[in-house]
């Protein structure tokens, strides 16, 4: 997809992550023509973020928990828009109401994570969603092994680093020896090999890939949806 004039892109990495994890975990049982959830409902909707502009990965995550999760074509994605547009989305019965739970920093705590334990919890649980710095270069990726700035560990630093965008970990590989993650962007089909993917250099933290990635799961909402219809009797 492309995010167009929208700082959405913690919203789509972290909504995407959640529809892979769903179906993963579904396996056979998951109809692949059935609903995905909606990534404009918590862009609009949550008071945890800004909406277009910008936010954080983890605080999507925990309002997805709070609130729950809605099918995408009572919120299709848009750029502009209200929370009001989708107050029809209390009333979208798809059978199971599915929340996210369970956010967490892959290693324990932000910023201790590595390459190991990324490709360990993306085999088990699925794609990841990452934080990177993007320099200019990032912009023009067409094709090949991509190598940005080296970034020091967290660990090593004054405890933060600075990320401007949000894409989605899916798989690793390795190339003439070197090794690689692959990442899925939102900046259209045209961006990147394959219809908008890079494979970026794995273990050497290029561009903060490893500083900070982020998981969370997809449960049954034992409210049964209740918690969204209480969202829009509130407001």
């Amino acid at each position: 997809m492309d995010q167009a004039d929208c700082g959405s892109c913690y919203a789509v990495a972290t909504m995407r992550m959640l529809n892979a994890r769903h179906r993963i975990k579904r396996g056979k049982e998951y109809n692949r023509t059935q609903e995905l959830f909606s990534i404009s409902f918590p862009l609009f909707c949550s008071e945890y973020n800004q909406g277009c502009k910008g936010g954080f990965s983890s605080l999507m995550s925990r309002w997805n928990q709070d609130v729950g999760l809605v099918p995408a074509t009572c919120a299709p994605y848009s750029t502009s828009g209200s929370c009001a547009h989708y107050e029809q989305c209390q009333d979208a019965q798809l059978g199971q109401k599915w929340r996210a739970d369970h956010h967490r920093y892959i290693g324990g705590y932000y910023g201790k994570a590595n390459a190991g334990e990324m490709m360990q919890e993306l085999m088990a649980n699925g794609p990841v969603a990452i934080s990177i710095n993007v320099q200019n270069d990032f912009m023009y990726y067409m094709d090949g092994i991509y190598s940005g700035a080296h970034m020091k560990p967290i660990q090593e630093t004054d405890g933060w680093q600075e990320m401007q965008h949000a894409v989605l970990l899916v798989a690793w590989g390795e190339e003439n020896g070197q090794k690689y993650w692959v990442l899925q962007n939102s900046w259209g089909s045209d961006w990147g090999e394959d219809g908008g993917f890079m494979r970026i250099k794995r273990g050497e933290n290029d561009s903060g890939v490893e500083s900070s990635p982020e998981a969370a799961d997809v449960v049954a909402d034992e409210s049964h949806g209740s918690h969204i219809a209480s969202f829009f009797a509130a407001k």
